[in-house]
């Protein structure tokens, strides 16, 4: 599959046309199979692209919202996800679909969370998302597959099922939860939201040369399996 490449004026034009794009992807997915399953990243770049995707008009009630990763906190700490989906994309039209959380209030014990546990729930039985919607850091991670943490061949392992996976990165906070690359490659629709010339020198080094371990994006950006919509903007 060949990658799309859409350059924006700026963060509310990208948030707008990404927007856009996720909620057509949707809306044909619905059309085709009844219901849609979108699989979001957080942080606090999708902060104004859930904004401007909760209003758009799809059949919200046929739409299953999960998460591409999550850290190991609780579901109210600043730093989950899911508050971060509950507080700015599950709100206007959005409020009817259904939200799966990788974090349940039954995996928290006395304030840290069993992440097997997480993993297992999630897994049992994996729901697949047809649209994904990832993000990068500077150091070409996507989802939760860091570069240097010891679970990466796992994560990159294309002969092991579209499944969750723990993570344990070093160099960022908390423990993670992530898709792994089988199950970025069996969606329907992958959209890579970045901004900045910092990200945009990290996804050209990860355009050259084929698949590198030291940039986990590469392999992304280099599977055949399902099209790629990236949206920069500077």
């Amino acid at each position: 599959m060949t990658t799309r490449w859409h350059a924006l004026a700026d963060p509310a034009a990208q948030a707008k046309a990404l927007a856009e794009a996720i909620a057509s992807t949707l809306t044909h997915v619905i059309n085709e199979q009844g219901r849609a399953c979108l699989a979001v990243s957080g942080g606090r770049s999708p902060i104004a692209l859930f904004a401007a995707l909760r209003v758009q008009p799809l059949r919200w009630a046929d739409v299953a919202v999960t998460l591409v990763d999550e850290r190991a906190v609780p579901p109210e700490h600043a730093d989950s996800n899911a508050r971060l989906v509950h507080e700015h994309l599950l709100k206007d039209a959005a409020a009817a679909a259904r939200f799966f959380p990788l974090v349940l209030p039954t995996h928290v014990h006395g304030g840290s969370v069993d992440v097997d546990a997480c993993v297992a729930t999630a897994n049992d039985p994996f729901q697949q998302p047809d649209v994904v919607v990832l993000g990068m850091g500077d150091d070409g991670h996507t989802a939760s597959l860091f570069p240097d943490a010891p679970e990466l061949a796992d994560g990159l392992d294309r002969a092991r099922a579209p499944a969750y996976l723990p993570v344990r990165p070093p160099a960022a906070p908390h423990r993670r939860i992530s898709l792994n690359l089988s199950a970025l490659c069996a969606a329907r629709r992958l959209f890579l939201s970045i901004s900045g010339p910092v990200k945009r020198t990290v996804f050209d080094t990860a355009t050259q040369g084929g698949t590198q371990p030291a940039l986990p994006v590469s392999y992304v950006i280099h599977q055949r399996e399902v099209p790629l919509d990236v949206y920069w903007t500077a």
